[in-house]
C-alpha cells in the first residue's frame, strides 16, 4: 500500500533543474501542440455540442480557447479537452494522448490561480511521468484495457496530478485527488467513430481538475485507492486479471525521464496507427505516378489489427479510425488534412467508387516488410509493395521543432489569426520565462 505514497513524494520533488533539458523541450513542443489542435477542433460538433451545454453556466474563472468567455475550471478543462481531441490530430504516448488531458488541465488551474509559467511546464512533466509510471503496471492488450480507452482510463489521475501540483496539494491530499479521479475513469473503446471519443479527452480532464478541487478542500477517498484491493489497478486497469500485475513497475522507473522517448506528434488528423500507412500511400503516388483510377486492389497488411481500429468509414468521424479511408484519400488527393474528414470529402463520388477495391488484413509475416506492415498495391499488371514504416514524429523519429511550430501556426491562425498565432507560439515555447499564462490566454480567447 506504499506506491500512492511514493507517487505522491515524487510530484512534489519534480522541479525542472533535475530534468533533462531534451525532455523539457519536448515537453514545452507537446503542450504547444495540444493548444493548436484544440483550437483547430473549434466549429466540430463535439466541441460546439459541449460548449452549448457549459454556457448554461454563469462561472467566469477560467479560459475556454478561443472564445473570451470564461468559465468553472472544470467546465473549462471539459471544453478544451473535447476540443482538444475532437479531430484526433493530438499527440500519442504510453499511456494514450497525453496533453490532451494534462494540458487543459494546466490551463485551467494555472490561470486560476496565477501561477508562473514554469509551475505549469514543472505540473505538466509531473503529470507525464506518472502517467508513464501507471501504464507500466499492466501490459497494454491488443483492445487497449479489456475495451477501455487508455486515454480515459489513465487520464483522470494525470489531470489530477497536474492540477493537485499547481494548488500546491501536500502527499495526503495528493493521494486522495487520485481515489477520487480513480472513480471517475474509463471510456469504452466501442465508441470510437463517435462524437463520443473526443468527449473522453474533456471527460478526463475534467475529472482530474474536480479530483484535485475537491481533495483541497478536505474531501476524502482512499487513500491507496491505486492498489488496494478492489482498487483502481484491481477494478479498472487489470480488470480483475491480476496475473503479471506488478506495481512495482510504476515506481522503478521514477525520475528517468521518458518524454523525450515516448512522445508522439500526429502529422494527420486521425488515428495514430495509420500515420505510417499514409505516409506509405503518398510515397507510393509520389514514387508510382500512379492514380486512384489506375489501381486494381490495395491490401494493407498490418502486424496486428487493433479491434477498436476496425470502425467501418461512413462518415467523418468513423474514417479516423480504420485504414482504408485515410490512405484511398492519400493516394487521391496527395494529402490528408483537417478537411479530409469530413461528409462533403467523404461523399465524393470519385472516392467512393474506388474505396471498395481497399482491404485491411492481419498479416503477422507482413513485419518482414516495413517495421507496421506493408501497402501492396495492384495497379496496371504489376504488383508493388511499398513498406509502412515509423512515422515522421513518433519518438524514433522525431520532427524538428520548427515543423511544430508551423503546425501550431496553422491551426491555431484559424482562430486567432497568423500573427497572434506565431506571437503566443513564442510565448509559449518560452513558457517556463512567463510570470503569468495569463496573457497567453488572452490572446488565444480574443480578449487582448
Amino acid at each position: 500500500m506504499e506506491l500512492g505514497q511514493t507517487l505522491a513524494e515524487y510530484v512534489k520533488r519534480v522541479t525542472l533543474d533535475k530534468v533533462p533539458q531534451r525532455d523539457i523541450d519536448v515537453a514545452k513542443l507537446a503542450i504547444l501542440d495540444q493548444v493548436g489542435v484544440a483550437l483547430a477542433g473549434i466549429g466540430e460538433d463535439p466541441g460546439v455540442k459541449v460548449q452549448a451545454m457549459v454556457d448554461r453556466c454563469t462561472a467566469n474563472e477560467a479560459t475556454v480557447l478561443g472564445t473570451p468567455r470564461k468559465t468553472s475550471t472544470w467546465l473549462a478543462a471539459l471544453v478544451n479537452g473535447t476540443l482538444g481531441h475532437t479531430l484526433d490530430f493530438d499527440d500519442c504516448s504510453s499511456f494514450g494522448h497525453p496533453s490532451v488531458v494534462l494540458v487543459p488541465a494546466m490551463l485551467a488551474t494555472g490561470e486560476t490561480q496565477d501561477r508562473s509559467g514554469r509551475d505549469l511546464l514543472e505540473a505538466y512533466i509531473a503529470g507525464y511521468e506518472i502517467g508513464e509510471a501507471l501504464s507500466r503496471i499492466v501490459p497494454r492488450r491488443p483492445d487497449q484495457f479489456h475495451g477501455l480507452h487508455s486515454t480515459a482510463m489513465f487520464g483522470t489521475l494525470t489531470s489530477a496530478t497536474v492540477s493537485g501540483r499547481l494548488l500546491g496539494l501536500d502527499e495526503s491530499q495528493q493521494r486522495h485527488a487520485w481515489g477520487i479521479a480513480a472513480s471517475q475513469s474509463g471510456g469504452i473503446t466501442g465508441n470510437f467513430g463517435t462524437h463520443t471519443k473526443p468527449l473522453h479527452g474533456g471527460i478526463a480532464s475534467q475529472a482530474g481538475v474536480i479530483a484535485a478541487e475537491l481533495a483541497l478542500s478536505g474531501f476524502e477517498s482512499n487513500p491507496d485507492a491505486l492498489d488496494a484491493p478492489l482498487g483502481y489497478i484491481y477494478s479498472v486497469v487489470a480488470a480483475g486479471r491480476m496475473e503479471g500485475v506488478d506495481a512495482g513497475k510504476a515506481t522503478a522507473g521514477l525520475g528517468q525521464w521518458h518524454i523525450a522517448d515516448t512522445w508522439r506528434l500526429k502529422k494527420y488528423p486521425c488515428g495514430y496507427i495509420a500515420q505510417g500507412a499514409i505516409d506509405a500511400a503518398l510515397r507510393f503516388r509520389e514514387q508510382s505516378g500512379l492514380r486512384l483510377e489506375d489501381i486494381t486492389s490495395v491490401e494493407i497488411r498490418v502486424p496486428h489489427l487493433q479491434p477498436y481500429f476496425r470502425v467501418r468509414p461512413v462518415g467523418e468521424f468513423s474514417g479516423k479510425f480504420g485504414y482504408e479511408y485515410p490512405v484511398a484519400c492519400a493516394i487521391l488527393d496527395g494529402e490528408v488534412i483537417k478537411k479530409t474528414f469530413s461528409d462533403a470529402a467523404f461523399n465524393r463520388a470519385e472516392l467512393k467508387r474506388h474505396l471498395g477495391k481497399f482491404k485491411t488484413l492481419e498479416d503477422p509475416h507482413s513485419k518482414s516488410k516495413g517495421p507496421f506492415g506493408v501497402l501492396v498495391i495492384e495497379a496496371k499488371g504489376k504488383t508493388i509493395e511499398q513498406p509502412i514504416e515509423i512515422p515522421l514524429g513518433d519518438a524514433k523519429r522525431p520532427v524538428p521543432p520548427a515543423q511544430v511550430v508551423e503546425k501550431y501556426v496553422r491551426n491555431a491562425a484559424e482562430v486567432v489569426g497568423p500573427e497572434v498565432a506565431k506571437q503566443t507560439a513564442q510565448m509559449l515555447l518560452k513558457i517556463e520565462t512567463l510570470s503569468s499564462i495569463r496573457p497567453v490566454l488572452d490572446l488565444l480567447a480574443k480578449r487582448a
